[in-house]
Protein backbone atom coordinates (compact mmCIF):
# COMPACT_ATOMS: atom_id res chain seq x y z
CA UNK A 1 0.00 0.00 0.00
CA UNK A 2 3.05 2.08 0.94
CA UNK A 3 6.37 2.34 -0.69
CA UNK A 4 9.02 5.00 -0.10
CA UNK A 5 12.33 4.29 -1.49
CA UNK A 6 15.53 6.81 -0.52
CA UNK A 7 13.40 9.42 1.04
CA UNK A 8 15.12 12.61 2.48
CA UNK A 9 14.11 15.48 3.92
CA UNK A 10 15.19 19.02 5.32
CA UNK A 11 13.90 21.33 6.66
CA UNK A 12 15.22 24.82 7.65
CA UNK A 13 18.76 23.68 7.09
CA UNK A 14 17.83 20.11 9.13
CA UNK A 15 17.88 16.85 7.88
CA UNK A 16 14.94 15.06 9.06
CA UNK A 17 14.99 11.94 6.90
CA UNK A 18 18.10 10.89 4.75
CA UNK A 19 18.01 8.14 2.75
CA UNK A 20 14.69 6.22 4.49
CA UNK A 21 12.72 3.71 3.11
CA UNK A 22 9.69 1.92 4.26
CA UNK A 23 7.07 -0.61 2.81
CA UNK A 24 3.70 -1.59 4.32
CA UNK A 25 1.63 -3.95 2.61
CA UNK A 26 -2.04 -4.16 2.38
CA UNK A 27 -4.13 -4.39 5.63
CA UNK A 28 -1.10 -3.90 8.09
CA UNK A 29 -1.26 -1.60 10.93
CA UNK A 30 1.95 0.13 11.54
CA UNK A 31 2.94 2.45 14.42
CA UNK A 32 5.54 4.81 14.18
CA UNK A 33 7.49 5.63 17.25
CA UNK A 34 10.24 8.01 18.58
CA UNK A 35 10.85 10.97 20.91
CA UNK A 36 9.45 14.57 19.15
CA UNK A 37 10.99 16.29 16.69
CA UNK A 38 11.90 13.06 14.84
CA UNK A 39 9.69 13.71 11.99
CA UNK A 40 6.69 11.00 12.91
CA UNK A 41 4.15 13.96 11.93
CA UNK A 42 6.61 14.72 9.14
CA UNK A 43 5.97 11.42 7.93
CA UNK A 44 2.47 11.25 8.04
CA UNK A 45 2.22 14.60 6.35
CA UNK A 46 4.15 13.87 3.29
CA UNK A 47 2.13 10.85 2.37
CA UNK A 48 -0.82 13.47 2.66
CA UNK A 49 0.62 15.01 0.36
CA UNK A 50 1.29 18.23 2.39
CA UNK A 51 5.32 18.15 2.09
CA UNK A 52 6.18 18.86 -1.43
CA UNK A 53 9.60 19.46 -1.43
CA UNK A 54 11.61 16.06 -1.07
CA UNK A 55 14.34 13.73 -2.78
CA UNK A 56 12.99 10.00 -3.32
CA UNK A 57 10.28 8.03 -4.24
CA UNK A 58 6.77 7.40 -2.82
CA UNK A 59 4.33 5.45 -4.04
CA UNK A 60 0.70 4.60 -2.46
CA UNK A 61 -1.49 2.04 -3.53
CA UNK A 62 1.17 2.18 -6.63
CA UNK A 63 0.85 5.92 -7.44
CA UNK A 64 4.11 8.18 -7.70
CA UNK A 65 3.42 11.12 -4.73
CA UNK A 66 3.66 14.12 -7.42
CA UNK A 67 2.29 17.67 -7.22
CA UNK A 68 0.39 16.51 -10.27
CA UNK A 69 -1.68 14.06 -8.59
CA UNK A 70 -2.11 15.07 -5.17
CA UNK A 71 -5.95 14.69 -5.35
CA UNK A 72 -5.25 11.61 -6.78
CA UNK A 73 -3.90 10.21 -3.24
CA UNK A 74 -5.83 12.17 -1.43
CA UNK A 75 -8.55 10.56 -2.45
CA UNK A 76 -7.03 7.31 -0.78
CA UNK A 77 -6.46 8.64 2.36
CA UNK A 78 -8.33 9.58 5.35
CA UNK A 79 -6.27 11.98 8.11
CA UNK A 80 -6.30 12.41 11.94
CA UNK A 81 -4.00 15.57 12.34
CA UNK A 82 -2.73 15.78 15.79
CA UNK A 83 -4.16 19.17 16.52
CA UNK A 84 -8.12 18.20 16.57
CA UNK A 85 -8.71 22.40 17.48
CA UNK A 86 -10.76 22.45 14.40
CA UNK A 87 -13.26 25.36 13.18
CA UNK A 88 -16.04 24.48 13.30
CA UNK A 89 -19.31 25.48 15.25
CA UNK A 90 -21.17 22.35 15.77
CA UNK A 91 -19.89 18.57 15.97
CA UNK A 92 -22.21 17.71 13.58
CA UNK A 93 -20.27 19.93 11.43
CA UNK A 94 -17.09 18.59 12.46
CA UNK A 95 -18.19 15.41 11.75
CA UNK A 96 -19.80 15.63 8.47
CA UNK A 97 -16.71 18.10 7.23
CA UNK A 98 -14.64 15.69 5.02
CA UNK A 99 -17.68 14.23 3.25
CA UNK A 100 -18.14 17.57 2.12
CA UNK A 101 -15.68 17.02 -0.29
CA UNK A 102 -16.58 15.62 -4.13
CA UNK A 103 -14.68 12.68 -3.70
CA UNK A 104 -16.35 11.81 -0.34
CA UNK A 105 -19.80 12.59 -0.80
CA UNK A 106 -20.60 8.98 -2.40
CA UNK A 107 -19.77 7.64 1.11
CA UNK A 108 -21.65 9.75 3.60
CA UNK A 109 -22.90 7.09 6.07
CA UNK A 110 -26.22 6.11 7.02
CA UNK A 111 -28.16 6.81 10.00
CA UNK A 112 -27.42 3.16 11.35
CA UNK A 113 -23.31 2.99 10.72
CA UNK A 114 -23.18 6.05 12.62
CA UNK A 115 -24.63 4.48 15.37
CA UNK A 116 -22.90 1.47 15.33
CA UNK A 117 -19.43 3.60 15.35
CA UNK A 118 -20.65 6.05 17.62
CA UNK A 119 -21.52 3.29 19.99
CA UNK A 120 -18.05 1.27 19.52
CA UNK A 121 -16.39 4.23 20.07
CA UNK A 122 -18.94 5.39 23.66
CA UNK A 123 -20.07 8.43 22.66
CA UNK A 124 -23.67 9.81 22.43
CA UNK A 125 -25.83 10.73 19.27
CA UNK A 126 -26.81 13.72 21.15
CA UNK A 127 -23.17 14.98 20.60
CA UNK A 128 -24.39 16.06 17.40
CA UNK A 129 -26.42 18.50 17.95
CA UNK A 130 -23.93 20.25 20.62
CA UNK A 131 -21.78 23.25 20.09
CA UNK A 132 -17.65 22.03 19.77
CA UNK A 133 -16.86 24.27 22.69
CA UNK A 134 -19.29 22.16 24.71
CA UNK A 135 -17.40 19.01 24.46
CA UNK A 136 -14.31 17.36 25.45
CA UNK A 137 -11.07 16.90 23.81
CA UNK A 138 -11.57 13.52 24.33
CA UNK A 139 -14.86 13.51 22.85
CA UNK A 140 -13.68 15.69 20.11
CA UNK A 141 -11.04 13.04 19.23
CA UNK A 142 -13.05 10.47 18.89
CA UNK A 143 -15.94 12.13 16.56
CA UNK A 144 -13.02 12.90 14.04
CA UNK A 145 -12.10 9.00 14.26
CA UNK A 146 -15.33 7.82 13.42
CA UNK A 147 -15.60 10.17 10.48
CA UNK A 148 -12.32 8.79 9.36
CA UNK A 149 -13.49 5.31 9.92
CA UNK A 150 -16.44 5.72 7.75
CA UNK A 151 -14.82 7.59 5.22
CA UNK A 152 -13.68 4.26 3.90
CA UNK A 153 -10.54 4.74 2.30
CA UNK A 154 -7.98 2.17 2.50
CA UNK A 155 -5.20 4.00 3.91
CA UNK A 156 -5.49 5.88 7.15
CA UNK A 157 -3.12 8.10 8.58
CA UNK A 158 -3.28 9.03 12.69
CA UNK A 159 -1.39 11.41 14.48
CA UNK A 160 -1.31 9.99 18.25
CA UNK A 161 -4.59 9.51 17.68
CA UNK A 162 -5.40 8.57 21.52
CA UNK A 163 -3.44 11.23 22.97
CA UNK A 164 -6.86 12.79 24.75
CA UNK A 165 -8.40 10.01 25.53
CA UNK A 166 -8.98 7.93 29.21
CA UNK A 167 -7.02 4.50 29.23
CA UNK A 168 -10.79 2.42 29.09
CA UNK A 169 -11.88 4.46 26.08
CA UNK A 170 -8.36 4.23 24.22
CA UNK A 171 -8.34 0.40 24.66
CA UNK A 172 -11.55 0.18 22.85
CA UNK A 173 -10.81 2.72 20.08
CA UNK A 174 -7.83 1.31 19.32
CA UNK A 175 -8.79 -2.16 19.57
CA UNK A 176 -11.72 -1.16 16.68
CA UNK A 177 -9.45 0.35 14.46
CA UNK A 178 -6.61 -2.34 14.63
CA UNK A 179 -9.08 -5.06 14.06
CA UNK A 180 -10.32 -3.74 10.93
CA UNK A 181 -9.23 -6.13 7.75
CA UNK A 182 -10.38 -3.38 5.33
CA UNK A 183 -7.63 -0.64 5.37
CA UNK A 184 -4.53 0.05 5.97
CA UNK A 185 -3.26 2.25 9.21
CA UNK A 186 0.26 4.29 10.02
CA UNK A 187 -0.64 6.17 13.34
CA UNK A 188 2.27 8.32 14.87
CA UNK A 189 1.84 7.02 18.84
CA UNK A 190 3.48 7.29 21.99
CA UNK A 191 0.70 5.15 22.99
CA UNK A 192 1.88 1.54 24.83
CA UNK A 193 -1.11 0.34 23.80
CA UNK A 194 -1.84 0.76 20.29
CA UNK A 195 2.32 0.09 19.40
CA UNK A 196 1.54 -3.61 21.31
CA UNK A 197 -0.99 -4.29 19.14
CA UNK A 198 -0.05 -2.88 15.96
CA UNK A 199 1.71 -5.35 13.46
CA UNK A 200 4.78 -3.81 13.56
CA UNK A 201 6.07 -0.96 14.91
CA UNK A 202 9.13 1.41 13.49
CA UNK A 203 11.09 3.69 15.45
CA UNK A 204 12.78 7.12 13.96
Amino acid sequence: MVKINNLSIEFKGELIFKDFSLEIGRGEKIAISGKSGKGKSTLLNLLAGFIPDFSGDVFIDNIRLERVNIGEIRSLIAWLPQDTSLNFDTVSDLFYAPFDFAENKKNIPGKNEISEIFKAFELDEILMSKSTKEISGGQKQRVILASCMLLKKPLVLLDEPTSALDDNIKEKVTDYILSRKDITVLAATHDAYWISNSDKEIKL
